[in-house]
Protein backbone atom coordinates (compact mmCIF):
# COMPACT_ATOMS: atom_id res chain seq x y z
CA UNK A 1 0.00 0.00 0.00
CA UNK A 2 1.35 3.42 -0.89
CA UNK A 3 1.17 5.74 2.09
CA UNK A 4 0.10 9.37 2.04
CA UNK A 5 -3.17 8.70 0.21
CA UNK A 6 -6.04 10.31 2.07
CA UNK A 7 -7.77 6.94 2.35
CA UNK A 8 -4.72 5.19 3.81
CA UNK A 9 -4.11 7.86 6.39
CA UNK A 10 -7.81 7.82 7.16
CA UNK A 11 -7.43 4.18 8.12
CA UNK A 12 -4.68 5.10 10.54
CA UNK A 13 -6.90 7.78 12.01
CA UNK A 14 -9.57 5.17 12.61
CA UNK A 15 -7.01 3.06 14.46
CA UNK A 16 -6.19 5.98 16.73
CA UNK A 17 -9.77 6.95 17.51
CA UNK A 18 -9.65 4.63 20.49
CA UNK A 19 -7.06 6.88 22.14
CA UNK A 20 -7.99 10.26 20.66
CA UNK A 21 -8.17 12.93 23.30
CA UNK A 22 -11.43 14.57 24.10
CA UNK A 23 -13.96 12.80 26.24
CA UNK A 24 -17.11 14.01 27.90
CA UNK A 25 -17.63 17.45 29.37
CA UNK A 26 -16.31 17.93 32.88
CA UNK A 27 -18.91 17.46 35.60
CA UNK A 28 -19.38 19.31 38.86
CA UNK A 29 -16.76 18.38 41.45
CA UNK A 30 -14.07 17.46 38.89
CA UNK A 31 -12.02 20.67 39.14
CA UNK A 32 -8.32 19.91 39.59
CA UNK A 33 -8.68 16.31 38.42
CA UNK A 34 -7.84 14.69 35.11
CA UNK A 35 -5.97 11.85 33.47
CA UNK A 36 -2.78 10.95 31.62
CA UNK A 37 -2.74 8.23 28.98
CA UNK A 38 0.03 6.57 27.01
CA UNK A 39 -0.80 4.55 23.92
CA UNK A 40 1.37 2.51 21.57
CA UNK A 41 -0.31 1.52 18.29
CA UNK A 42 0.89 -0.76 15.52
CA UNK A 43 -0.30 -1.11 11.92
CA UNK A 44 0.96 -3.44 9.22
CA UNK A 45 -0.27 -4.40 5.78
CA UNK A 46 1.15 -6.99 3.45
CA UNK A 47 1.77 -6.64 -0.26
CA UNK A 48 -1.19 -7.79 -2.32
CA UNK A 49 0.97 -9.46 -4.94
CA UNK A 50 -0.85 -9.99 -8.22
CA UNK A 51 -4.19 -9.48 -6.46
CA UNK A 52 -3.24 -5.90 -5.55
CA UNK A 53 -1.09 -3.58 -7.65
CA UNK A 54 1.04 -6.05 -9.65
CA UNK A 55 3.73 -3.47 -10.41
CA UNK A 56 4.60 -2.19 -6.92
CA UNK A 57 5.32 -3.60 -3.48
CA UNK A 58 2.53 -2.23 -1.25
CA UNK A 59 3.79 -3.46 2.13
CA UNK A 60 3.95 -0.91 4.95
CA UNK A 61 4.28 -0.66 8.74
CA UNK A 62 3.41 2.16 11.14
CA UNK A 63 4.28 2.36 14.84
CA UNK A 64 2.76 5.25 16.80
CA UNK A 65 3.39 6.20 20.42
CA UNK A 66 1.00 8.84 21.75
CA UNK A 67 0.58 10.78 24.98
CA UNK A 68 -2.80 12.22 25.98
CA UNK A 69 -3.50 14.63 28.81
CA UNK A 70 -6.90 15.73 30.18
CA UNK A 71 -7.34 18.27 32.96
CA UNK A 72 -10.46 19.83 34.47
CA UNK A 73 -9.47 23.45 34.95
CA UNK A 74 -12.83 24.13 36.61
CA UNK A 75 -16.01 22.28 37.50
CA UNK A 76 -17.30 22.81 33.96
CA UNK A 77 -14.23 23.26 31.75
CA UNK A 78 -11.80 20.58 30.56
CA UNK A 79 -8.58 21.09 28.59
CA UNK A 80 -6.89 18.30 26.65
CA UNK A 81 -3.76 17.74 24.58
CA UNK A 82 -2.37 14.89 22.49
CA UNK A 83 1.18 14.35 21.23
CA UNK A 84 1.86 11.64 18.66
CA UNK A 85 4.81 10.46 16.60
CA UNK A 86 4.63 7.87 13.83
CA UNK A 87 7.48 5.77 12.53
CA UNK A 88 6.62 4.69 8.99
CA UNK A 89 8.33 1.95 7.00
CA UNK A 90 7.02 1.24 3.51
CA UNK A 91 8.17 -0.04 0.17
CA UNK A 92 7.19 3.27 -1.44
CA UNK A 93 9.52 5.23 0.88
CA UNK A 94 12.40 2.79 0.31
CA UNK A 95 11.86 3.09 -3.42
CA UNK A 96 11.81 6.90 -3.32
CA UNK A 97 15.01 7.17 -1.27
CA UNK A 98 17.01 5.43 -4.01
CA UNK A 99 16.69 8.39 -6.36
CA UNK A 100 19.50 10.94 -6.30
CA UNK A 101 17.14 13.90 -5.72
CA UNK A 102 15.93 12.33 -2.45
CA UNK A 103 19.11 10.54 -1.34
CA UNK A 104 19.76 10.97 2.36
CA UNK A 105 16.25 12.22 2.97
CA UNK A 106 14.02 10.55 5.54
CA UNK A 107 10.37 9.91 4.77
CA UNK A 108 9.74 7.75 7.78
CA UNK A 109 8.12 10.03 10.36
CA UNK A 110 4.90 11.86 11.20
CA UNK A 111 4.51 14.14 14.23
CA UNK A 112 1.37 15.87 15.48
CA UNK A 113 0.17 18.07 18.32
CA UNK A 114 -3.52 18.51 19.10
CA UNK A 115 -5.28 20.35 21.86
CA UNK A 116 -8.59 21.84 22.84
CA UNK A 117 -11.14 22.67 25.49
CA UNK A 118 -14.62 21.47 26.36
CA UNK A 119 -17.04 23.63 28.30
CA UNK A 120 -20.31 22.53 29.89
CA UNK A 121 -22.39 25.71 30.07
CA UNK A 122 -25.15 23.95 32.01
CA UNK A 123 -26.65 20.47 32.28
CA UNK A 124 -28.10 20.69 28.76
CA UNK A 125 -25.48 22.58 26.76
CA UNK A 126 -21.80 21.93 26.04
CA UNK A 127 -19.32 23.05 23.42
CA UNK A 128 -15.74 22.37 22.41
CA UNK A 129 -12.89 23.79 20.34
CA UNK A 130 -9.74 22.10 19.04
CA UNK A 131 -6.57 22.80 17.08
CA UNK A 132 -4.21 20.47 15.21
CA UNK A 133 -0.70 20.82 13.78
CA UNK A 134 1.17 17.99 12.08
CA UNK A 135 4.17 17.52 9.84
CA UNK A 136 5.86 14.75 7.91
CA UNK A 137 8.45 14.35 5.17
CA UNK A 138 6.44 16.03 2.41
CA UNK A 139 3.37 17.35 4.21
CA UNK A 140 2.28 20.00 6.73
CA UNK A 141 -1.23 20.33 8.12
CA UNK A 142 -3.18 22.81 10.24
CA UNK A 143 -6.61 21.90 11.59
CA UNK A 144 -9.27 23.86 13.47
CA UNK A 145 -12.74 22.87 14.60
CA UNK A 146 -15.49 22.94 17.15
CA UNK A 147 -18.68 21.24 18.29
CA UNK A 148 -21.89 21.91 20.19
CA UNK A 149 -23.96 19.36 22.15
CA UNK A 150 -27.54 19.77 23.34
CA UNK A 151 -28.84 17.23 25.86
CA UNK A 152 -32.52 16.76 26.68
CA UNK A 153 -33.73 17.76 30.13
CA UNK A 154 -34.30 14.12 31.08
CA UNK A 155 -30.80 13.14 29.88
CA UNK A 156 -32.15 10.41 27.60
CA UNK A 157 -31.22 11.99 24.28
CA UNK A 158 -28.73 14.43 22.80
CA UNK A 159 -27.67 15.93 19.49
CA UNK A 160 -24.14 17.00 18.62
CA UNK A 161 -23.03 19.21 15.74
CA UNK A 162 -19.35 19.35 14.74
CA UNK A 163 -17.44 21.28 12.08
CA UNK A 164 -13.73 21.14 11.29
CA UNK A 165 -11.33 22.25 8.61
CA UNK A 166 -7.85 21.06 7.65
CA UNK A 167 -5.49 23.16 5.57
CA UNK A 168 -2.56 21.22 4.12
CA UNK A 169 0.58 22.03 2.16
CA UNK A 170 2.29 19.27 0.17
CA UNK A 171 5.72 18.99 -1.40
CA UNK A 172 5.15 17.43 -4.82
CA UNK A 173 7.81 14.71 -4.73
CA UNK A 174 7.10 12.40 -7.64
CA UNK A 175 7.67 8.65 -8.03
CA UNK A 176 11.07 9.30 -9.65
CA UNK A 177 12.30 11.55 -6.82
CA UNK A 178 11.87 14.81 -8.74
CA UNK A 179 10.28 17.62 -6.71
CA UNK A 180 7.80 19.82 -8.58
CA UNK A 181 7.24 22.58 -6.03
CA UNK A 182 4.34 22.68 -3.55
CA UNK A 183 0.55 22.65 -3.64
CA UNK A 184 -2.35 22.93 -1.20
CA UNK A 185 -5.39 20.99 -0.05
CA UNK A 186 -8.43 22.09 1.95
CA UNK A 187 -10.81 19.68 3.72
CA UNK A 188 -14.04 20.79 5.42
CA UNK A 189 -16.20 18.32 7.36
CA UNK A 190 -19.56 18.69 9.06
CA UNK A 191 -21.07 15.97 11.24
CA UNK A 192 -24.23 15.40 13.24
CA UNK A 193 -24.56 12.72 15.94
CA UNK A 194 -27.82 11.84 17.65
CA UNK A 195 -27.99 9.72 20.79
CA UNK A 196 -31.16 8.16 22.19
CA UNK A 197 -31.98 5.97 25.18
CA UNK A 198 -34.73 3.64 23.99
CA UNK A 199 -35.33 1.85 27.29
CA UNK A 200 -33.27 1.07 30.42
CA UNK A 201 -31.22 -1.60 28.61
CA UNK A 202 -31.11 -0.28 25.02
CA UNK A 203 -29.62 2.83 23.48
CA UNK A 204 -28.60 3.92 19.99
CA UNK A 205 -26.52 6.47 18.13
CA UNK A 206 -26.85 7.55 14.52
CA UNK A 207 -25.83 10.44 12.30
CA UNK A 208 -24.22 11.66 9.12
CA UNK A 209 -20.98 13.17 7.81
CA UNK A 210 -20.36 15.44 4.82
CA UNK A 211 -16.85 16.30 3.63
CA UNK A 212 -15.75 18.72 0.92
CA UNK A 213 -12.17 18.63 -0.37
CA UNK A 214 -10.43 20.91 -2.83
CA UNK A 215 -6.89 21.23 -4.15
CA UNK A 216 -4.20 18.63 -4.81
CA UNK A 217 -5.94 15.39 -3.81
CA UNK A 218 -3.77 12.68 -5.36
CA UNK A 219 -0.65 11.25 -3.72
CA UNK A 220 2.37 12.99 -5.29
CA UNK A 221 4.60 9.90 -5.43
CA UNK A 222 1.94 7.45 -6.61
CA UNK A 223 2.63 6.24 -10.15
CA UNK A 224 0.52 4.68 -12.87
CA UNK A 225 2.08 2.14 -15.24
CA UNK A 226 1.25 2.48 -18.93
CA UNK A 227 1.65 -0.90 -20.61
CA UNK A 228 2.51 0.29 -24.12
CA UNK A 229 6.07 -1.00 -24.28
CA UNK A 230 7.82 -4.36 -24.04
CA UNK A 231 10.92 -2.85 -22.44
CA UNK A 232 11.56 -4.14 -18.87
CA UNK A 233 11.37 -1.43 -16.20
CA UNK A 234 13.88 -1.96 -13.36
CA UNK A 235 11.77 0.21 -11.03
CA UNK A 236 8.83 -2.20 -11.20
CA UNK A 237 8.36 -5.50 -9.39
CA UNK A 238 9.91 -8.31 -11.44
CA UNK A 239 11.22 -5.80 -14.02
CA UNK A 240 7.75 -5.76 -15.53
CA UNK A 241 7.45 -3.95 -18.87
CA UNK A 242 5.79 -0.55 -18.85
CA UNK A 243 6.52 3.12 -18.28
CA UNK A 244 5.51 5.12 -15.21
CA UNK A 245 3.61 8.39 -15.22
CA UNK A 246 2.04 10.41 -12.42
CA UNK A 247 -1.26 9.58 -10.77
CA UNK A 248 -3.90 12.17 -11.71
CA UNK A 249 -7.19 12.75 -9.86
CA UNK A 250 -9.82 15.46 -9.84
CA UNK A 251 -9.10 18.55 -7.74
CA UNK A 252 -12.41 18.43 -5.86
CA UNK A 253 -14.25 15.73 -3.94
CA UNK A 254 -17.58 15.51 -2.15
CA UNK A 255 -18.13 12.54 0.13
CA UNK A 256 -20.89 11.66 2.53
CA UNK A 257 -21.76 8.91 4.96
CA UNK A 258 -24.59 7.89 7.24
CA UNK A 259 -24.05 5.60 10.20
CA UNK A 260 -25.80 4.07 13.16
CA UNK A 261 -25.36 1.59 15.99
CA UNK A 262 -27.62 0.13 18.63
CA UNK A 263 -26.53 -1.56 21.87
CA UNK A 264 -28.57 -3.68 24.25
CA UNK A 265 -27.68 -5.21 27.60
CA UNK A 266 -28.73 -8.86 27.50
CA UNK A 267 -27.58 -9.79 31.00
CA UNK A 268 -25.83 -8.30 34.00
CA UNK A 269 -22.45 -8.90 32.33
CA UNK A 270 -23.18 -8.89 28.60
CA UNK A 271 -24.19 -6.39 25.94
CA UNK A 272 -24.62 -6.81 22.19
CA UNK A 273 -24.21 -4.10 19.57
CA UNK A 274 -24.86 -3.82 15.84
CA UNK A 275 -23.49 -1.00 13.72
CA UNK A 276 -23.52 -0.08 10.05
CA UNK A 277 -22.18 2.66 7.78
CA UNK A 278 -22.88 3.62 4.15
CA UNK A 279 -20.42 5.79 2.22
CA UNK A 280 -20.39 7.43 -1.23
CA UNK A 281 -18.30 10.08 -2.96
CA UNK A 282 -18.22 12.08 -6.17
CA UNK A 283 -15.34 10.01 -7.55
CA UNK A 284 -17.65 7.01 -7.92
CA UNK A 285 -16.58 5.08 -4.83
CA UNK A 286 -19.31 3.62 -2.61
CA UNK A 287 -18.96 1.40 0.45
CA UNK A 288 -21.01 -0.25 3.15
CA UNK A 289 -20.06 -1.94 6.42
CA UNK A 290 -21.78 -4.07 9.05
CA UNK A 291 -20.25 -4.56 12.48
CA UNK A 292 -21.62 -6.68 15.35
CA UNK A 293 -19.91 -6.45 18.76
CA UNK A 294 -20.11 -8.37 22.03
CA UNK A 295 -19.14 -6.73 25.33
CA UNK A 296 -18.68 -8.80 28.48
CA UNK A 297 -17.44 -8.28 32.03
CA UNK A 298 -15.14 -11.26 32.58
CA UNK A 299 -14.53 -10.14 36.18
CA UNK A 300 -17.05 -7.69 37.62
CA UNK A 301 -15.69 -4.13 37.70
CA UNK A 302 -12.22 -5.48 37.02
CA UNK A 303 -11.78 -7.00 33.55
CA UNK A 304 -14.00 -6.48 30.53
CA UNK A 305 -13.75 -7.69 26.94
CA UNK A 306 -14.98 -6.64 23.53
CA UNK A 307 -15.15 -8.92 20.49
CA UNK A 308 -16.06 -7.64 17.06
CA UNK A 309 -16.49 -8.69 13.45
CA UNK A 310 -16.73 -6.20 10.58
CA UNK A 311 -17.65 -6.78 6.96
CA UNK A 312 -16.81 -4.02 4.49
CA UNK A 313 -17.20 -3.86 0.73
CA UNK A 314 -16.65 -1.06 -1.76
CA UNK A 315 -16.85 -0.33 -5.47
CA UNK A 316 -13.93 1.11 -7.40
CA UNK A 317 -13.43 4.82 -8.04
CA UNK A 318 -14.06 5.89 -11.63
CA UNK A 319 -10.38 6.68 -12.16
CA UNK A 320 -9.14 3.28 -10.96
CA UNK A 321 -7.89 0.49 -13.18
CA UNK A 322 -5.48 -2.37 -12.63
CA UNK A 323 -4.07 -1.90 -16.13
CA UNK A 324 -3.67 1.13 -18.41
CA UNK A 325 -2.58 1.07 -22.05
CA UNK A 326 -3.20 4.78 -22.70
CA UNK A 327 -2.78 7.96 -20.64
CA UNK A 328 -6.25 8.65 -19.25
CA UNK A 329 -7.06 12.14 -17.95
CA UNK A 330 -7.78 10.78 -14.45
CA UNK A 331 -5.95 7.64 -13.43
CA UNK A 332 -4.87 5.69 -10.36
CA UNK A 333 -3.70 2.19 -9.49
CA UNK A 334 -3.91 2.75 -5.72
CA UNK A 335 -5.46 -0.48 -4.41
CA UNK A 336 -7.40 1.40 -1.71
CA UNK A 337 -9.40 3.00 -4.53
CA UNK A 338 -10.20 -0.28 -6.22
CA UNK A 339 -13.09 -2.65 -5.58
CA UNK A 340 -12.57 -5.05 -2.69
CA UNK A 341 -14.27 -6.69 0.28
CA UNK A 342 -12.80 -7.15 3.74
CA UNK A 343 -13.53 -9.24 6.85
CA UNK A 344 -12.19 -7.90 10.16
CA UNK A 345 -11.86 -9.89 13.37
CA UNK A 346 -10.76 -8.23 16.58
CA UNK A 347 -10.88 -8.02 20.32
CA UNK A 348 -9.98 -5.80 23.25
CA UNK A 349 -9.32 -6.41 26.94
CA UNK A 350 -9.57 -3.61 29.50
CA UNK A 351 -8.15 -4.13 32.98
CA UNK A 352 -9.04 -1.82 35.85
CA UNK A 353 -6.06 -1.89 38.21
CA UNK A 354 -7.05 -0.22 41.42
CA UNK A 355 -9.08 2.95 41.65
CA UNK A 356 -6.99 5.14 39.35
CA UNK A 357 -5.33 2.94 36.70
CA UNK A 358 -6.59 1.23 33.55
CA UNK A 359 -4.86 -0.89 30.90
CA UNK A 360 -6.20 -1.95 27.54
CA UNK A 361 -4.95 -4.32 24.87
CA UNK A 362 -6.51 -4.64 21.42
CA UNK A 363 -5.78 -6.49 18.19
CA UNK A 364 -7.57 -6.66 14.83
CA UNK A 365 -6.83 -8.69 11.73
CA UNK A 366 -8.32 -7.67 8.37
CA UNK A 367 -8.61 -10.10 5.47
CA UNK A 368 -8.99 -8.33 2.11
CA UNK A 369 -9.84 -10.19 -1.07
CA UNK A 370 -7.19 -8.19 -2.96
CA UNK A 371 -4.49 -9.77 -0.79
CA UNK A 372 -3.59 -6.63 1.19
CA UNK A 373 -4.24 -8.10 4.63
CA UNK A 374 -3.79 -5.82 7.63
CA UNK A 375 -3.00 -6.05 11.33
CA UNK A 376 -3.78 -3.37 13.91
CA UNK A 377 -2.76 -3.54 17.56
CA UNK A 378 -2.66 -1.24 20.55
CA UNK A 379 -1.51 -1.11 24.15
CA UNK A 380 -2.74 1.70 26.39
CA UNK A 381 -2.30 2.79 29.99
CA UNK A 382 -4.46 5.47 31.59
CA UNK A 383 -4.14 6.96 35.06
CA UNK A 384 -6.57 9.40 36.62
CA UNK A 385 -5.69 11.90 39.31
Amino acid sequence: MLLNTYRTMGLICLLMLSIAAGGTPALEGDAGHGSVEFGLSFYNNSDGGTDGNPFLDEASTIIEPALIFNYNVSDRTMAWAKLAFDYVSSASIDRLSKFEEQSGASGDYYASIEGGIRRQSDKQNAWGLFGHISTEYDYNSLGLGGDYTRTAADGNSSVKFALNGFFDQLDLIRFNGIQEGTDNRISLTGQINLYQVINPVTHMEYGGVLTLQSGFLESPFNAVVIEDTLMPNPNLVGNAPGREITEELEDSLVRGAVFGRIRRAVSRRDALELGSRVYADSWGLTGISFEPRWYRWLIDNRLRSRLRYRFYTQTAADAFSEHFTTEETYRTQDSDMGAFSAHSFGGMLTLHSGEFSEYDFSFDYILRDDGIDQMLGRFGYRRTF
